[in-house]
Order: C-alpha cells, then sequence, then structure tokens
C-alpha cells in the first residue's frame, strides 16, 4: 500500500492489500497468515475477510479453511476488456499462420515491466513448443517486449526502461546500444532474435497495433532452430507473421 497516497482510504487499501497479497502469494493462507504479511492484526482484517468472501473475492478451502482468491476478478477483467476483444479476433488468423507454418503462435501485451502471454495456439506437428497463457516474461530481453518496446510512445518507454533493473544494471555503451536496436525495431514493426529464455529457439514477432497507439500486441512464432529448413526459414516465418499481423489490424480497425 502506497503510505503518501493523496487520498486515504483505509478500508479499500485494506481489502485490495488482501487481494494483491493472495495474489502474489499464489498459496491459501490463514487470516493469521494474512495479518502478519500485512503488518495487521487478525481482529483488523476481519471484517474485510468476510466481505471479499460474502462478495465473492475470496472463498475458504473446505478442509484446510484457509482463503484464497476465486476467478471473479479474472472474470471481471474480461468482461469489457479490449484486450479480450483482440484475443478473439486474432485467434482464428493465428490458427491459419500455425496451420501454415507448422509452428505454434502466441499473442502477448505489455503489463507494466513484463510481457503477458494471452493468448496461444499449437502447430500441427506432434512436438512443438508450448508457451502457457498467462506466462509473465521480462520486457527487456525478449523478442516481443523488445517490439513492445520500441513501438511505444517514448515517454512510456523511458519511463519503463528508468524503472527496469536489468537496463539500468548495463553500462552506458550497452544501454546506448539497445536503444539504437529499439530504434531500429520501430523502423521494422517486427523483430527476429534467438531466444533469451530457452538455449536453441528463435522468435520471430510482428507487431498487432498503431505505432505509439494505446493497445499494443506482439504475435510471435517460437521455434527450435534445428526445425528450420528452406521451407521454414525465419525469413519465411516472419513473412508470414506480418501477413497475420495484418490481417488481425484490419480485423480490428488498426492504421499501421
Amino acid at each position: 500500500m502506497k503510505k503518501n497516497a493523496k487520498y486515504a482510504a483505509p478500508a479499500l487499501d485494506k481489502g485490495l492489500d488482501i487481494l494483491e497479497y493472495l495474489a502474489e502469494s499464489g498459496v491459501p493462507a490463514s487470516q493469521s497468515e494474512i495479518a502478519n504479511a500485512l503488518g495487521r492484526s487478525p481482529t483488523e482484517i476481519f471484517r474485510m475477510l468476510a466481505r471479499l468472501e460474502d462478495r465473492g473475492y475470496i472463498y475458504r478451502h473446505p478442509v484446510s479453511a484457509k482463503y484464497q482468491l476465486s476467478l471473479k476478478l479474472f472474470q471481471l477483467s474480461r468482461t469489457h476488456s479490449p484486450i479480450e476483444a483482440l484475443r478473439r479476433t486474432a485467434l482464428r488468423p493465428m490458427q491459419e499462420l500455425a496451420e501454415q507454418t507448422g509452428h505454434p503462435a502466441h499473442m502477448s501485451v505489455l503489463d507494466r515491466d513484463a510481457i503477458v502471454v494471452v493468448t496461444q495456439v499449437r502447430g500441427p506437428n506432434p512436438v512443438v513448443l508450448s508457451i502457457q497463457e498467462g506466462a509473465r516474461f521480462p520486457v527487456e530481453t525478449t523478442t516481443s517486449g523488445r517490439l513492445l518496446l520500441a513501438c511505444m510512445p517514448e515517454a512510456s518507454r523511458d519511463d519503463i526502461l528508468a524503472k527496469s533493473k536489468i537496463f539500468q544494471s548495463w553500462s552506458p555503451r550497452r544501454r546506448t546500444a539497445y536503444l539504437k536496436e529499439l530504434e531500429k525495431i520501430r523502423e521494422n514493426g517486427h523483430h527476429i532474435a534467438r531466444s533469451a529464455i530457452t538455449d536453441g529457439v528463435i522468435d520471430i514477432a510482428a507487431l498487432i497495433g498503431q505505432r505509439d497507439g494505446a493497445l499494443l500486441a506482439s504475435l510471435a512464432i517460437s521455434c527450435v532452430s534445428s526445425t528450420l529448413g528452406r521451407k521454414s526459414s525465419p525469413e519465411s516465418l516472419l513473412e508470414a507473421a506480418v501477413s497475420t499481423a495484418n490481417q488481425i489490424n484490419r480485423i480490428n480497425g488498426f492504421n499501421t
């Protein structure tokens, strides 16, 4: 909880602290465990836990009686989400891309200082890479992350990099080279690079959305480099990814 908030709302802060703690911990917790983690007494949070449970945001495990998050926040986030609309319109083109290339495809968006995979489709091959929906990866070092950084408004990018422990740990020379790389990626609207997460994997990413737009996403193909050949070179996969991204842009009315 921010202590220097302009307007105080202690009860709201208490409820949000509980929800954020349960989300970040990822495991059920008792009333006393939650209170200890938040630096409060169990009696302080008793009523808030009861109200959150009554409203369906949390529930208690039938055996341990410990609290955990329900799916209500997830459902609310998808009710009128522009990202959910983008997911729906992108699904069929992504499936066609996977069928065409033989490789799985996934779409990611920026969430604060990370990229989040919001949808993925498997390729037809029996052995493929699989990236779980909801997975988070560093924005600074991933192919999709660099693409989104390059194409977002400059002020937003500067703010992210100013707070980035990874970027700030680099030497001035490396930071300068990185920013020049982002400029080139921005001009292209796509990016090909070896994966910084998995050895032997090449990531190919194309931009969905308009440069400097409010909603940006990365459409990416991740493939094992040993599976590439004349029929599926990085260049041919990039061409297919860009074509699919353009199709999704047209469906959503994005002017690229």
